[in-house]
């Protein structure tokens, strides 16, 4: 251990995450559906993570006593709780709008007179350690219990508040997997093994709680769901509050710091959120639909019409995306495997399990009366842009088995593997490869390939050299005359803002159980689970003025840090916690010929 200097604050080790994340600029509350959810149960009990939950993220000193008294205390208290809990990019004190909204959430309200607040958390440091941190900010009084999910650092795993004090006790991890979602269910089974008080009769809950009137709020959304094909084995947690991650380009003066966190740390509006979806879970229910906007714009008044329609790939177009292994994919544009390969990759990309009949039908009628609009004549251009290593032939020969390729004009893949074409588009009824720009292939902002493209169409655009139909439908594109069609809620950086589309069809997104795939994060796809969602885009896209009231939540750029300007006389070091939690979730595959199905975006199968 580091020897405390008395004239210095102690060094902090960073416990950071690397647990993937959904990013949002603000809080994302959802209940989900289940059994009696029109009785509305309120909620109970509220379970906070600590690490970029709590925290924008967890900086602790080397200090044995720290992570193994309850009576510890140390000069510099203020300064780790600030550096821990206080917000550079908002002018407000973070920890007193903390203690408010825990202040607010512990009384309750008309269906329930008060609450218990606990920490679950899987910090290294353990239960101890977080609560005392807890206490060098002044929130520890607000919660009941902490616990820590961590394993082998030789300090009690909980923690409770009794009607004399703080007490260690050990909770009952050994005895469910290792999830959050399982210690949810635990709790509701038998709070008392979670709440000693309770048996103290210092805390007035009931023996058993329904597993719906337990609230999560964490920064990792796999810890809302755990895997598995039982029951015993597959959890959810049914009323979720997913805070925001974010990277701060200069945290203090630490530089930059990856995958902070931490309620409000953006968002005054966080605070508010928390408290009324505790209050009022039911009236947060998770929507499904994909949603439609038209941002305010210079010159709206005309109305200008829809040209051209850029749609993602993963999540908007495909519902999770598996690509073969076969290296002919991403090399040979004529590409066609036996029919049983075929016809398993546009079941498992493109069909869906959670409607009634065929969405690649609907997709191609959709995307037939998108470029060549029936109704009112128009014509329009589609193209995608991906994210993809396997690259441009791989995501049009997939297209082309689902018989999706024809109403595209042109394919662009960013992050494509050395020696794979980045680019390919539609001449006549032949498909042809060109090479992106090189600053855009390297850049990965949709913005700037928004800008690129009103600069030189004909750069993405190949066959406008020619005397191909997109060219007289291209013919003075605007920003206003762009659809962005994707699943991201990720924001552009201030710069990039000018080029950002004003019409945008967002898709949703959403956690759920996938064919014999078992739970999958992240999953997508346009009428996935919402037949209206065609019409709603077709709609959108023949007037898109009339969506100019829609709002979809305010998304800001993530880019806020600064420094402080404070010289700090100690250096701070980022420390490593635990792997990955997602790396340890089991995969539940039935069939061998699909295990290579269970992988990461962009998966490959046989």
């Amino acid at each position: 251990l580091i020897q405390m200097n008395a004239l210095a604050p102690p060094a902090l080790d960073r416990t950071p995450s690397a647990h993937s994340r959904y990013t949002t600029a603000e809080v994302w509350c959802f209940e989900r559906q289940f059994e009696g959810q029109e009785q509305r149960p309120p909620v109970r009990v509220i379970i906070f993570d600590c690490d970029e939950t709590l925290t924008l993220s967890t900086f602790l000193p080397h200090d044995e006593d720290l992570r193994t008294r309850l009576d510890w205390s140390s000069q510099w208290e203020d300064y780790i709780a600030t550096m821990n809990f206080e917000s550079p990019f908002l002018t407000s004190s973070r920890r007193t709008l903390l203690r408010e909204m825990l202040e607010e959430l512990c009384k309750g309200n008309r269906r329930v007179s008060g609450r218990l607040l606990a920490v679950l958390t899987r910090n290294n440091s353990g239960a101890i350690a977080c609560l005392n941190l807890l206490r060098a900010a002044q929130l520890d009084q607000h919660f009941s219990a902490v616990w820590g999910m961590h394993h082998g650092n030789g300090t009690p795993a909980g923690v409770y508040k009794s009607s004399t004090g703080w007490k260690v006790f050990e909770p009952p991890f050994g005895s469910i997997p290792d999830h959050k979602a399982h210690v949810l269910h635990s709790i509701a089974e038998c709070p008392s093994n979670w709440f000693p008080q309770v048996a103290e009769n210092a805390q007035g809950l009931p023996s058993v709680l329904r597993p719906e009137e337990i609230l999560l709020v964490d920064d990792v959304r796999t810890n809302f769901q755990s895997g598995g094909t039982t029951a015993a084995t597959a959890k959810k947690v049914f009323r979720c509050c997913k805070v925001a991650r974010y990277d701060a380009p200069s945290f203090r003066d630490m530089g930059f710091v990856r995958d902070m966190g931490g309620i409000g740390a953006h968002n005054e509006e966080d605070y508010r959120t928390v408290v009324e979806f505790a209050n009022r879970p039911w009236a947060f229910n998770v929507d499904c639909k994909a949603q439609c906007l038209e941002r305010t714009f210079e010159g709206a008044e005309k109305k200008p019409p829809v040209k051209l329609l850029i749609f993602d790939f993963d999540g908007a177009l495909t519902l999770y995306t598996f690509m073969p292994e076969d290296p002919r994919c991403s090399t040979d544009l004529k590409f066609t495997p036996n029919d049983p390969v075929k016809q398993r990759y546009v079941q498992y990309n493109f069909e869906t399990p959670y409607l009634e009949g065929s969405r690649v039908e609907q997709l191609v009628s959709l995307l037939n009366s998108l470029a060549d609009d029936p109704d009112t004549g128009e014509r329009r251009v589609l193209a995608i842009l991906t994210i993809n290593e396997a690259g441009a032939i791989a995501v049009l020969n997939v297209l082309r088995m689902a018989g999706l390729a024809n109403s595209f004009s042109a394919i662009w893949t960013l992050s494509t593997r050395i020696g794979q074409p980045g680019g390919v588009y539609q001449e006549g009824k032949e498909w042809k490869t060109f090479t992106l720009p090189q600053q855009i292939a390297e850049g990965h902002y949709k913005p700037s390939v928004i800008q690129s493209i009103l600069a030189s169409p004909s750069a993405w655009f190949p066959q406008l050299s020619g005397n191909a139909p997109e060219t007289q439908v291209l013919t003075d594109l605007s920003l206003p005359n762009i659809v962005l069609v994707d699943d991201e809620r990720e924001t552009s950086s201030q710069q990039e803002i000018e080029y950002q589309a004003v019409r945008h069809c967002r898709v949703a997104s959403y956690d759920d159980e996938y064919r014999d795939q078992g739970l999958l994060w992240h999953m997508g796809g346009l009428g996935a689970k919402y037949t209206e969602d065609y019409q709603t885009l077709l709609s959108f896209v023949r007037q898109p003025w009339q969506h100019a009231e829609v709002q979809m939540p305010s998304r800001p750029s993530f880019c806020f840090g600064v420094s402080d300007g404070t010289d700090h006389p100690i250096e701070l070091q980022r420390s490593k916690t635990e792997e990955d939690l997602a790396r340890r979730l089991p995969q539940f595959l039935k069939q061998k010929d699909l295990q290579v199905l269970a992988r990461p975006r962009f998966s490959t199968m046989d």
